[in-house]
C-alpha cells in the first residue's frame, strides 16, 4: 500500500492511495480541489493516468477539496462518494452529479477496500474525515478540523500512517492582516487545527508505533514549513516514525507503507 499528496492546502486537495493485493491494484482518490488539467498533470507526474483512478470520496462541499471533481466525473466516468450535506451544500455537484452517499460511522467496502467516514468539527455541512484500510495497512485522513474530539481520537487509534492538519501558527496568525471575523472562524472549534493542538495531539498519537505522519493543509500565509519541520524532527525521530510536509505546489512523494 502506498500514498501521495498531490495538492495540500487553502489552494486545492487531493490524496492518490493506491493498493495492491492478491494480484490487483485499486487506486483512489480523497478529495479533488484541482483543476482536471493540473490534476492529470499532477498524477502523470507520480506514473498515473486519471484512467487508472477507480473512485473518489469527498471530505466535505468546500471548493479546495472538490472543485474539479465535476469535470473529471465529465472526462471519466468514475464513483464519487460523499454525505448527503455535502452534496445539498454544493450546487454545481447537485446539478452534475450523482454520488454515492456516504453515512458516517457506516464503514463503506469498495473493490476490497474499507472506507470508513467518521463527523469532524468543521464550518462544512456535514464535513467527514476518513480511515483506508487494505488488508495489511491503515492510513487517516484528517484535516479541515477546529478541534480533537473523541471521536477522532478513537477512530485514528490504529492507524498506521496519517495525514494531520497543521493549517496555522498562533502567533504568525493573531499578527496578521486577516480580519479580525476571520481569524475567529480560523481559530474557532468549527475552523483549523493549529500546529500547538496538532503536535499535542500527535504526542499522544506517537504513544503506539507509527510508521508514517504527514503535515498537511499548511496555511501560506500564517504558517512556516520550517516551524511544523522543527515541532517534527524530533518528536518523530525518537518515535522512529518517518514524517513528510505536504505543500501545495508538490504534496508529498510517493509513500510506501509495505
Amino acid at each position: 500500500m502506498r500514498f501521495c499528496c498531490l495538492a495540500s492546502g487553502s489552494e486545492g486537495n487531493c490524496t492518490l492511495i493506491e493498493s495492491s493485493e492478491q494480484g490487483e491494484t485499486l487506486r483512489i482518490l480523497v478529495d479533488c480541489g484541482l483543476s482536471f488539467s493540473l490534476l492529470k498533470r499532477k498524477l502523470l507526474n507520480r506514473g498515473i493516468l486519471p484512467e487508472e483512478i477507480h473512485g473518489v470520496f469527498i471530505t466535505h462541499e468546500h471548493s479546495d477539496h472538490c472543485k474539479g471533481i465535476v469535470p473529471l466525473v465529465k472526462f471519466l466516468e468514475v464513483p464519487v462518494f460523499m454525505t448527503y450535506g455535502t452534496y445539498l451544500a454544493n450546487k454545481e455537484m447537485r446539478k452534475n452529479l450523482k454520488p454515492i452517499f456516504l453515512s458516517p460511522h457506516k464503514k463503506v467496502l469498495f473493490k476490497g477496500l474499507g472506507i470508513n467516514p467518521f463527523p469532524v468539527p468543521h464550518d462544512a455541512r456535514e464535513a467527514v474525515a476518513l480511515t483506508v484500510e487494505s488488508n495489511s495497512f491503515k492510513i487517516g485522513i484528517l484535516t479541515d478540523v477546529g478541534v480533537i474530539t473523541k471521536t477522532i481520537r478513537d477512530e485514528l487509534e490504529d492507524v498506521d500512517a496519517l495525514i494531520l492538519e497543521f493549517n496555522y501558527d498562533d502567533d504568525l496568525l493573531s499578527r496578521s492582516k486577516y480580519p479580525e471575523g476571520l481569524k475567529k472562524r480560523i481559530t474557532s472549534m468549527y475552523g483549523h487545527l493549529s500546529n500547538s493542538s496538532a503536535i499535542g495531539f500527535t504526542k499522544d498519537f506517537l504513544q503506539r508505533e507509527r510508521k508514517v505522519l504527514v503535515a498537511a493543509h499548511l496555511s501560506n500565509s500564517n504558517n512556516s514549513r520550517n516551524y511544523v519541520a522543527a515541532l517534527l524532527n524530533k518528536l518523530c525521530h525518537e518515535k522512529k516514525t518517518e514524517s513528510f510536509i505536504a505543500d501545495q505546489d508538490n504534496g508529498t512523494p510517493w509513500i510506501n507503507l509495505g
